[in-house]
């Protein structure tokens, strides 16, 4: 079967999120602790990780549990230097890998629909694509929060690909997390893709759901592919100039 859609993770897929968090994450502890924060930064930035490990990412008070942790008394001050930090640094690294748009725009010429399928908050993820400069790119985004959870679960999936009004294996995704996207791609039907990039990239399956069909280092590598899946189909499809 012909491969008619590719749908794309946001995290470590359209951008490098692994170094933005962490950027964010340090320059926010190095400007609480110019506020005040009696700590020295590295400790600061483990005690940091794991609030945000315990939490999840989407929790609105990392700060005030660290202050906590630290036996200390709440102090606005220090929170809001460690806030204004954090999200000043996280604007200025939110930029698409160099390969994104052309590899997106290249999809689109060759007649492909593009997705998103990603877990998270809906406001929060799509100010993400828009501040990347994609979201016009895509033909259907879906946030699981728009699904009535925080969780990349299978009915993220299936949305998507209503949206886009194709089937499951005539879909691919790309996602650099394995044991959160990939193996509920791989529950969905989807063709899955793993993109080897960011903290994920040691990540190992933790079940055998979790595996992969394809890995790739590079996202315009998504045509070797697309281009695998139609020759088992005994499909031919056009050779895209990319330098893989």
């Amino acid at each position: 079967m012909k491969i008619k859609a590719v749908i794309f993770d946001i995290e470590d897929t359209l951008y490098d999120s692994s170094l933005q968090m962490r950027m964010a994450r340090l320059n926010a502890i190095r400007a609480m602790i110019e506020a005040g924060l009696p700590i020295d930064v590295e400790t600061g930035y483990k005690r940091l990780e794991d609030i945000v490990s315990e939490y999840g990412p989407h929790y609105g008070k990392h700060f005030d549990r660290l202050l906590e942790r630290l036996g200390l008394k709440w102090s606005p001050r220090v929170i809001a230097a460690g806030v204004v930090a954090y999200r000043e640094t996280s604007q200025a690294y939110l930029k698409p890998f160099p390969d994104t748009v052309p590899t997106l725009i290249n999809l689109r010429d060759h007649g492909y629909k593009l997705g998103v399928a990603s877990d998270g908050l809906a406001v929060k993820e799509w100010q993400k694509l828009i501040q990347l400069g994609v979201h016009h790119l895509f033909h259907a985004v879906v946030i699981s929060e728009e699904c009535g959870t925080l969780e990349l679960n299978i009915e993220v999936f299936k949305r998507c690909l209503r949206e886009l009004n194709v089937e499951p294996h005539e879909a691919i995704y790309v996602s650099s997390r394995l044991n959160k996207a990939i193996r509920n791609a791989n529950r969905a039907g989807l063709i899955s893709v793993r993109l080897m990039r960011g903290d994920h990239c040691v990540e190992e399956p933790e079940s055998p759901e979790a595996y992969a069909k394809y890995e790739i280092e590079k996202l315009p590598q998504i045509f070797r592919v697309i281009e695998e899946e139609s020759v088992e189909a005994g499909d031919v499809i056009p050779r895209p100039k990319l330098n893989l």
